[in-house]
């Protein structure tokens, strides 16, 4: 038995069968090569699907009334306060006076050892209100302020009251209560039980007005402005309920001039970033075209045209998205936008504007949602585009591994037999040498007798 095919007999068996395991693997290419184009499609359906995305995305804000009926509103010291305005705030101007700002109620005790206790008889207590929540504080066994702060401070307290602890030059400690919230409203009330009374701990109020005096009474905690001479007060520095619409920032005492005009730039934004996707959208349906299948292009060109173009009636002035700016240019087919035309359009005519884009059964917005929503729905056309070409390339793996397998059996064939017949033709030649050996030898013989 040969160890090596092509020892006996000379041939390059390894070269003869690779040689024909090169013919036989053709099929193999072709699948490679059928592959790499179902997997360039899929990346051109997944490339068109990401702008599909990308341009429904930008219509939130177009179905968004807010976007175009916002407003802006503006202080002309901001040192004294900042606003805001709401969508839909009225067109107007206010001359505002702050004239003390909302604090939180503090208390604070007298001064006291560290090591003095207060209560230690049954029904001593201390109960500390705010609003509808009250915690009160056992002192039966008797605490010292340190105890006490820790006490208040428990999560189970559920006044919003902190409990702090200052120890002065004396050493002694003082004991102040802060109310989490601003205003009279959530000003901290004390009552008491037992042998403990108002005297126990002295309570007095500490809060300041702007220059360093005490108030004069716990209703001066609220903020206090007038507004075009009507008198304000509120238990907060943020007020959101004195002129509809509009929201006041108290910082300190003084006056600003606010005023409160249309903001057209949250339509304008949104108008540009639909440009911006739809011709993003564009590029990629250019780029995707050589792979992806030409029908699917077409059909998202064609869908595309017609929201753009067709009349949309029933929604008040405007019936095309050209007449408040948006054009498409003819030789790119991009979109253009000259904001100045929209802007125009929601000074004559807002409502006119809004509904345009934002009416939920007909709108722009809602007609071009409703036409990407086709195309990127679950087990909508993009799924199916998807898991189609994925099925395909499922198929050509299925089918590689076959003809993988027919290869093995293949290549041991061709060797089996070209071993075989190297080992005939090594046979052979043996053979061949020993009757070349023999008659030569004979030869020899017979001419030797003739002499």
């Amino acid at each position: 038995m040969l160890s090596s095919p092509g020892i006996g007999s000379g041939l390059d068996v390894s070269t003869i069968v690779s040689q024909l395991m090169a013919v036989e693997r053709q099929p193999l290419v072709r699948l490679d090569q059928k592959e790499a184009v179902i997997q360039a499609e899929i990346s051109a359906y997944g490339l068109l699907k990401g702008g599909l995305s990308s341009l429904q995305s930008s219509l939130s804000k177009l179905e968004d009334k807010d976007t175009f009926q916002a407003s802006k509103a503006s202080s002309s010291d901001q040192d004294v306060l900042t606003v805001s305005s709401e969508p839909g705030a009225v067109t107007s101007s206010y001359n505002i006076e702050v004239n003390r700002l909302a604090q939180q109620h503090k208390l604070g005790s007298s001064e006291f050892s560290s090591s003095d206790t207060f209560g230690g008889a049954a029904g001593d207590e201390l109960t500390l209100t705010v609003g509808t929540e009250s915690f009160t504080l056992d002192l039966s066994a008797g605490m010292t302020l340190s105890e006490i702060q820790t006490a208040i401070n428990d999560e189970s307290n559920e006044t919003g009251v902190v409990a702090g602890l200052i120890t002065g030059d004396s050493g002694n400690q003082t004991l102040v209560l802060t109310a989490k919230e601003s205003g009279y409203d959530n000003r901290v009330q004390l009552s008491y039980g037992g042998a403990i009374n108002s005297s126990t701990f002295n309570f007095s109020m500490l809060n300041r007005d702007e220059n360093d005096q005490l108030l004069a009474s716990e209703n001066e905690l609220n903020s206090s402005l007038t507004i075009d001479g009507v008198s304000v007060t509120r238990n907060t520095n943020s007020i959101s309920d004195a002129v509809d619409g509009l929201t006041l920032d108290l910082k300190a005492t003084g006056k600003s001039f606010v005023s409160i005009d249309k903001d057209y730039s949250a339509a304008t934004d949104a108008i540009n970033n639909f440009v911006a996707a739809y011709n993003g959208l564009k590029d990629q349906l250019a780029q995707v075209s050589i792979t992806a299948s030409g029908s699917v292009i077409r059909g998202v060109e064609s869908q595309l045209r017609n929201v753009l173009n067709d009349a949309l009636t029933g929604l008040g002035s405007y019936t095309h998205i050209s007449q408040l700016g948006v054009t498409s240019n003819a030789q790119t087919g991009k979109l253009e936008f000259d904001s100045s035309q929209l802007t125009d359009a929601m000074k004559e005519n807002p409502d006119s504007v809004t509904s345009f884009f934002t009416d939920e059964t007909s709108g722009f917005a809602y007609r071009m949602d409703t036409m990407l929503e086709g195309y990127l729905q679950t087990g909508g056309t993009m799924d199916s585009l998807l898991d189609n070409a994925n099925s395909r390339v499922d198929t050509i793996g299925r089918d590689r591994e076959s003809l993988e397998r027919r290869m093995e059996s293949v290549e041991a064939r061709y060797l089996q037999e070209f071993t075989t017949l190297d080992t005939l033709m090594a046979s052979m030649s043996t053979t061949s040498q020993y009757l070349t050996t023999q008659l030569t030898a004979l030869s020899n013989l017979t001419t030797g007798n003739n002499n």
